[in-house]
């Protein structure tokens, strides 16, 4: 499943960014990667949790979308984007997990897996500051607009695996909003594509459920390739 998961990211960002190369210089011109500012494609994978259920067992899924770059001042950036695909959510629910977060829900059958799913856009409001050996921090903000939400029942019928899937979107809180931090490190003596880690902190009650607080929480693993960058 991973190798799948990968190679699909690899096949869609190759894509998009030689797509976006063309758009965006149009767009922006030579105000595109300029001293003072760097757009390009990000994504990588995401492992992802709910804090406040029984199930611990986290979700792998992609993300993909672009990001900006702005020097503020000598090695202090403004970092922001748009994280046009983040899907989040957890695995392994239980019953007690599943009556949380679906409390009109009635389980259809005893065997199987129950996972809950997400699809967000999100947009990072981040302060990042690049060291001279090419490694930056960064920390800020990040708000999320939930877009889908679908409980899933995975089971077993003789050979085949099957998943029924329902909309469960009107259980959510719409909007998302938490603390990120995150660390990596840039190449090409800090011209060129970077790789990082961040993790995203869930400040906002996901549910509308008042039995139970829960929260959204991510780790994501990154890649930021600049486009339109002089050589």
């Amino acid at each position: 499943m991973l190798k799948k998961l990968l190679l699909l990211f690899s096949l869609v960002f190759l894509g998009l960014t030689s797509h976006s190369q063309i758009l965006i210089s149009i767009i922006l011109g030579d105000k595109l990667n300029s001293p003072n500012l760097e757009f390009g494609v990000d994504g990588g994978l995401n492992l992802s949790y709910i804090t406040g259920l029984e199930s611990k067992s986290p979700a792998l899924n992609l993300n993909l979308g672009f990001y900006f770059d702005i020097r503020i001042k000598n090695n202090l950036w403004f970092n922001t984007g748009l994280m046009m695909k983040s899907d989040e959510g957890a695995n392994a629910l239980t019953e007690n997990d599943v009556l949380a977060i679906y409390p009109d829900f009635e389980q259809h059958a005893d065997s199987g897996t129950y996972s809950q799913s997400f699809g967000f856009l999100n947009v990072p409001l981040l302060i990042k500051y690049r060291f001279k050996n090419h490694i930056f921090v960064e920390t800020g903000a990040q708000v999320g607009l939930m877009t889908v939400a679908k409980l899933n029942h995975t089971f077993e019928e003789g050979d085949k695996s099957i998943t029924t899937t329902w909309k469960n979107r009107e259980s959510f809180n719409n909007v998302d909003l938490g603390f990120v931090v995150g660390f990596g490190y840039k190449l090409l003596d800090g011209e060129g594509m970077s790789f990082g880690f961040k993790y995203y902190l869930g400040m906002v009650d996901m549910t509308k459920s008042v039995t139970q607080k829960n929260y959204n929480n991510v780790f994501y693993l990154k890649v930021d390739i600049p486009i339109g960058k002089k050589k």
